[in-house]
């Protein structure tokens, strides 16, 4: 059995690889205009195109294909009216516009990643893993919200493509500190300490902890120390393992919560939502002789 799989893997790779070359090669009916990105990271907005297109001595218009090499970081706010290709160990977040036919992800390592920000996604991929879909070819839908309106994205991909509420922080948080595999005994009467890791662009000490959810369990007791010995302070939730609602299968756990950031011009403290999420391991339960 285990052959087989390979074999499918390694097929819908090939396929992929395939359909991605004949989509490259396509006349598009005219003369199209494109930007390849090689390192870096951008932000493609219409005033950008614009930009580009008067250096080739173009009017005002639109960008037909989107290229984004290797250790390339694309944030996409504008319309693609034909295909966006992402190459490996690139980055491509796409918070507004769609594109008009596909955007493509070239298999290889390392794996690039597309993630989009929105809410209310749906479309015929496979949204069993929270937070990402899976598709080897597939549309999804949502809506950015704001003035970004809703999207429908076509997807060439043999990775999962990653999805994310942008009104939302995303935070790092550590399952049992100090465990590799974060095992997790369902039927255990204790509890599971989770902390939130204070980072260069996050504070963990401004967590709200009566906020503050794990797998659907309130904590029931926290503290602030220096949970990875970096010399700032994190802070230490621990939460009831049989209030937890995990399934046997789970293979993922998300904290979240609410945050007060605080302005250095202003001084005023903003609300944010936050999110973290982290590996488990479900330990089976032994069987009774």
């Amino acid at each position: 059995m285990k052959k087989k799989n390979h074999i499918k893997v390694r097929f819908s790779t090939i396929l992929l690889c395939i359909l991605a070359i004949l989509l490259c090669s396509a006349p598009c009916g005219g003369a199209t205009f494109g930007i390849n990105y090689d390192g870096g990271e951008y932000d493609v907005t219409e005033d950008l195109i614009n930009e580009a297109r008067a250096e080739e001595g173009l009017g005002e218009g639109g960008l037909d294909w989107l290229h984004i090499g290797a250790d390339t970081t694309v944030n996409l706010y504008a319309d693609i009216s034909q295909y966006v290709y992402a190459y490996p160990g690139s980055i491509l977040n796409i918070y507004s516009g769609n594109v008009g036919l596909y955007i493509i992800v070239m298999p290889g390592e390392p794996s690039a990643v597309v993630t989009v920000y929105g809410t209310d996604f749906g479309g015929d991929g496979d949204f069993s893993i929270p937070g990402e879909v899976s598709f080897s070819g597939g549309t999804l839908t949502g809506d950015y919200g704001g003035d970004g309106g809703s999207f429908e994205l076509n997807f060439i991909s043999s990775v999962p493509i990653l999805l994310r509420d942008p009104d939302v922080s995303e935070v790092e948080i550590d399952i049992k500190p100090g465990s590799d595999n974060n095992s997790i005994n369902l039927k255990s009467k204790g509890v599971v300490p989770v902390a939130v890791l204070t980072t260069v662009g996050f504070d963990a000490s401004t967590v709200d902890p009566g906020s503050v959810e794990f797998a659907g369990a309130e904590p029931v007791r926290w503290r602030l120390c220096d949970v990875d010995d970096d010399g700032d302070m994190d802070v230490l939730f621990h939460f009831k393992t049989q209030e937890l609602n995990l399934e046997e299968d789970s293979t993922e756990a998300t904290l979240t919560g609410t945050a007060n950031e605080v302005e250095i011009l202003t001084g005023t403290a903003n609300e944010v939502e936050i999110s973290g999420t982290d590996t488990v391991r479900i330990v089976p339960q032994k069987k009774k002789k």
